[in-house]
């Protein structure tokens, strides 16, 4: 039979660890996996809660929204955090993947906008306190567009910079936008500090919306300690006193980037936020 003249359903072929390619890859053949055609939410759950849970579920939706993935269906915190109870109880800590896609196949164009989801969980380790050494990227750019502050599954630039970052055998690695704005960390947002004034990239230079961002600008105004949200060149960054890099795990504090030393010192105040 001339396999050209006759239409068939779709076949997944995997190729097993003997070599051998067979059926059985269903599972993963998703539009998760083929087109990065979705979301994820990094989630801290700690004394039986998710840490930051309504922000998340905030910035879910709206990304949701933007990629015109329907949230019917999409589970509640609560069954979420009751599923990681019954399984670890609330005495462990545990690093959490929400990973929500578009359903079905199709090519480019969906078949359909419904949500499937998957968690993946690990053991939470603490972020480190300090990061020793820094440097702003000459070869991976952030271009801004209107989903570029989501959290999708489209993420080869921050696997590019962090494949970069790891070939010099450095601790962080700083990503400026296409048009040479400081924008973010591998995989954190950035802050920094000058005489007692805050200054954070805004969603506009591309950076992703990082719940932890959110949680340190609104400490500092409901405190009324300046913070400027902006367009920063990299020379307005070396002149800070203080880096920070920060996302839903915690503060690093940044000793130095390329030859500019910093004050590294950890701010008790900030780290509060993180603290259950």
């Amino acid at each position: 039979m001339n396999s050209g003249m006759v239409g068939f359903d779709t076949i997944f072929l995997y190729k097993h660890n003997d070599g051998i390619w067979a059926d059985g890859a269903e599972e993963f053949h998703n539009r998760g996996f083929l087109f990065g055609d979705g979301l994820f939410e990094t989630m801290v759950y700690s004394n039986g809660k998710i840490r930051f849970g309504n922000e998340h579920l905030e910035r879910l939706n709206e990304g949701l929204k933007i990629l015109f993935i329907e949230n019917d269906g999409l589970s509640r915190l609560n069954e979420i955090e009751n599923l990681l109870h019954e399984i670890w109880g609330n005495k462990k800590s545990l690093r959490v993947r929400w990973n929500v896609y578009r359903s079905g196949l199709g090519k480019y164009t969906p078949e359909e906008n419904h949500v499937i989801e998957s968690l993946q969980v690990q053991s939470l380790f603490p972020t480190p306190i300090q990061k020793e050494k820094a440097y702003l990227s000459q070869y991976v750019f952030i271009q801004k567009t209107p989903w570029s502050h989501c959290k999708t599954l489209s993420a080869i630039h921050y696997v590019m910079a962090n494949l970069e970052r790891k070939s010099k055998g450095l601790d962080e690695v700083i990503l400026k936008n296409s048009e040479g704005f400081v924008c973010e960390g591998g995989s954190s947002n950035i802050f920094w500090i000058k005489n007692g004034q805050y200054f954070t990239p805004s969603l506009d230079a591309g950076c992703i919306a990082g719940v932890g961002r959110r949680m340190i600008i609104s400490y500092l105004r409901e405190n009324n300690i300046p913070i400027l949200e902006g367009l920063f060149r990299k020379e307005e960054l070396f002149l800070a006193d203080q880096v920070f890099t920060s996302n839903v795990t915690g503060i690093s504090y940044i000793k130095s980037i390329d030859d500019k030393v910093f004050d590294s010192q950890r701010n008790e105040y900030l780290a509060s936020i993180f603290e259950d």
